[in-house]
């Protein structure tokens, strides 16, 4: 089996890339080949050349080319290349997106965050459908949108039954019922001094790169203090708003739970996964950060609420299971 995931954040790749290995190993199946790609226009590259890409797992939102231009894109090769199956992977759980995927022929949809138990659901469905073609060599993967079992609720998070994930749960369902698109420069009418509120986020990011490397090889326990300081001056930046009130709480939750980990105890395998998490939520602020309040040039200003609730309940969900 060959399987592409396509993610602009390369730990979102990373944990599906375990997950589906995981279910590999407990199903006795074999992974010819699992390869990482961070753009539709990567992806759609590496399935002509390969030619023989089994399963994509396809995030939406992604820069240059989306998820969904890259399917329709695909599904219009449908007479040069062998037609993969496709899984959506998005942390916007909107309707009207999930109806453009099916029209444009994804086989399905999962909403992050997710977990194993949805890429076991998946994988075992796409399971059957590769061994159905085996048996008809001549067969295309139906253009039928099939549900896997309504990925998109969350239910599957309830046997963690953890108050922290299910607050933050509940926080991304709202959000996705409640989001709306607003740039920059809209945002920014309110506020036409910023210099003042942006000091002390400026600050500690001047060295943000160099903890961030420091993070890896052992050394997470050491630079703990340095990135639950960051997150309280992000919290404290985000609380002179009143617009980012998700986000400011699920990052405290954050913090709480990054303060009571023994992460010293944790496997040198999950710390770098940690670690990774980590730095793409420490990455994605500053961007958030530069592209909102600096240059003034973002699309989508609460975009964010869902990229970061996403990776803070990935997250929260790894540090648990890793006790």
């Amino acid at each position: 089996m060959k399987i592409l995931a396509v993610d602009d954040k390369p730990i979102n790749n990373k944990v599906i890339e375990l997950d589906v290995e995981e279910y590999c190993e407990d199903n006795n199946l074999e992974i010819e080949q699992f390869i990482l790609k961070c753009s539709g226009a990567e992806a759609i590259n590496t399935i002509v050349e390969q030619k023989n890409i089994d399963v994509v797992f396809m995030d939406i939102m992604m820069p240059i080319m989306d998820g969904l231009e890259a399917v329709e894109k695909i599904r219009s090769l449908k007479d040069e290349i062998k037609q993969p199956i496709i899984i959506m992977v998005t942390a916007l759980n909107d309707e009207s997106m999930k109806q453009r995927a099916k029209d444009i022929g994804a086989n399905s949809y999962i909403c992050k965050p997710f977990c194993n138990v949805e890429i076991a659901k998946a994988m075992e469905f796409c399971k059957i459908e590769i061994d159905k073609l085996n048996l008809d060599k001549d067969a295309h993967v139906e253009d039928d949108f099939l549900d896997f079992d309504e990925f998109d609720d969350f239910d599957d998070f309830d046997s963690f039954g953890d108050e922290i994930i299910d607050d933050q749960r509940d926080m991304m369902e709202q959000f996705n019922r409640s989001h709306k698109k607003l740039t920059a420069q809209e945002f920014l009418v309110d506020y036409p001094v910023l210099d003042y509120i942006l000091d002390d986020i400026q600050e500690v990011q001047e060295d943000l790169d160099e903890h961030i490397e420091n993070m890896y090889g052992g050394n997470l326990v050491s630079q703990m203090d340095y990135i639950i300081h960051t997150i309280t001056k992000y919290i404290n930046f985000l609380n002179t708003f009143s617009d980012f009130v998700e986000l400011s709480t699920a990052l405290n939750m954050l913090n709480k739970v990054l303060d009571e980990t023994d992460i010293q105890s944790i496997d040198e395998r999950h710390k770098d996964i940690v670690a990774e998490f980590i730095k793409s939520i420490l990455i994605d602020l500053e961007s958030w950060k530069e592209h909102v309040f600096v240059l003034q040039d973002a699309i989508d200003v609460f975009y964010i609420n869902a990229s970061l609730l996403n990776s803070c309940i990935q997250l929260e969900t790894l540090l648990k299971e890793s006790k």
